[in-house]
């Protein structure tokens, strides 16, 4: 197990998760090592590389060359400061599996924690429209108000890069960093997660730093591997980002886990889509781990998302089907899918007058729960889990208090 941090990063909660003292754990069991990449995760990229995580720069020279005389091949080192953690990549020789390419690298290295790069993706639905039809329910049902609210904290997205200039956003600064191998493009889903968040009658004045991950594979399908993840999750750290929203969703991974628990132990709300794999389909990640608030998608009749993931790990609900986003005068186009649901609660969180941001995520929870509606069964449930979150009384018509 890990067990070193950064003395200006390193507080004891984070210590005890290393140690394992307190860790925390996923809401749905976790495989004792990293699972293969799914097969449309395979189709995606292709990508046969494992990633390390080490606390000990000997150790990552040492196994950096154990393992080339085994047909490795390192890619990539990276110094994750805020963590002080160092990630290695390595290519694998060919006809090597996943099962014995993780279990290779844990043998040589034990303390090291081992995964796959897998693959996160984005499944959305968007349709153009013409003119403006009047659908415009999302912040009827969230009881958002007419005005908007005052950000009292930054932002920080996980997604496709932004540019620094995206229309109806004039009252929002972005700060982009592009961390994304494989084709970088300025992407619509993250303008969209974006304009949920800071759009015209939502939060204002918002300082967002956006952290780039998604590429474009030469087939024209688009993703993020693990590592694009972590050296944003460690970015957004170094930026003191307090309140991060991620719509992208993948498999189960052993570094991301540790990485995001970290961040969660030292005081970072991050919020997730729960993915749009259906109700039948295994939980996806980072929304299923235990420290990350998890959003499912409902529409104008308060009926659930048809191809939202459902499980236990379910905390919340928000607008995410066929919502407008207003590209002109008279022209707009809906988007469907748990992605652009999570920005909704995400921007909740950063609106919050009394700044529960500043504790935990638990605190956070509370702060949601006082608002919540309840829809389906009593109580929590797979499906909606509390429920639909509002925004009443969440914030006054006063002075932004954005800490860049």
């Amino acid at each position: 197990m890990l067990k070193r941090l950064s003395p200006l990063f390193a507080s004891c909660a984070i210590a005890a998760c290393l140690s394992g003292c307190a860790a925390t754990t996923s809401a749905a069991p976790a495989p004792s090592v990293a699972p293969a990449m799914d097969a449309a995760d395979d189709a995606l990229f292709e990508d046969d590389n494992v990633l390390i995580l080490l606390a000990s720069e000997q150790e990552a020279n040492e196994l950096t060359i154990n393992v080339s005389r085994r047909g490795y091949q390192l890619i990539d080192r990276q110094f994750l400061e805020s963590l002080d953690l160092i990630l290695l990549d390595f290519a694998r020789p060919a006809g090597v599996s996943d099962e014995v390419a993780v279990n290779d690298m844990q043998m040589m290295s034990p303390s090291a924690l081992v995964g796959l790069d897998n693959i996160y993706s984005a499944q959305t639905k968007i349709d153009e429209v013409p003119r403006v039809s009047g659908r415009e329910y999302a912040n009827l049902l969230l009881e958002w108000p007419e005005q908007g609210c005052p950000a009292m904290t930054a932002v920080g997205i996980i997604d496709g890069y932004l540019s620094d200039r995206i229309p109806g956003l004039n009252t929002s600064r972005i700060v982009s960093h592009d961390f994304a191998r494989r084709n970088s493009v300025e992407s619509e889903h993250a303008e969209t997660v974006a304009s949920l968040i800071s759009g015209p009658g939502r939060l204002r004045d918002v300082m967002i730093y956006s952290a780039g991950v998604v590429g474009q594979s030469e087939n024209g399908q688009f993703g993020s591997g693990t590592k694009e993840l972590l050296l944003a999750f460690d970015w957004l750290r170094k930026q003191d980002v307090r309140v991060v929203n991620v719509s992208l969703a993948g498999p189960y991974n052993p570094l991301l886990e540790n990485v995001v628990d970290l961040l969660v132990a030292d005081g970072m709300v991050i919020v997730a889509a729960v993915g749009n794999e259906g109700p039948e389909a295994p939980p996806r990640y980072p929304a299923a781990f235990d420290g990350v608030i998890a959003v499912t998608a409902i529409d104008a009749d308060q009926n659930v998302f048809g191809s939202a993931i459902q499980g236990s790990h379910v905390e919340y609900a928000a607008p995410g089907v066929d919502v407008l986003i207003q590209t002109g005068q008279d022209s707009g186009r809906y988007v469907s899918g748990t992605s652009f649901a999570a920005p909704f609660v995400t921007a909740l969180i950063a609106a919050d007058e009394a700044r529960s941001f500043e504790g935990d995520t638990e605190t956070v929870r509370n702060f949601l729960q006082r608002n919540v509606f309840d829809l389906g069964a009593s109580g929590p449930d797979p499906v909606f889990g509390h429920g639909l979150v509002r925004a009443s009384n969440v914030c006054a018509t006063g002075q932004s208090e954005v800490r860049s």
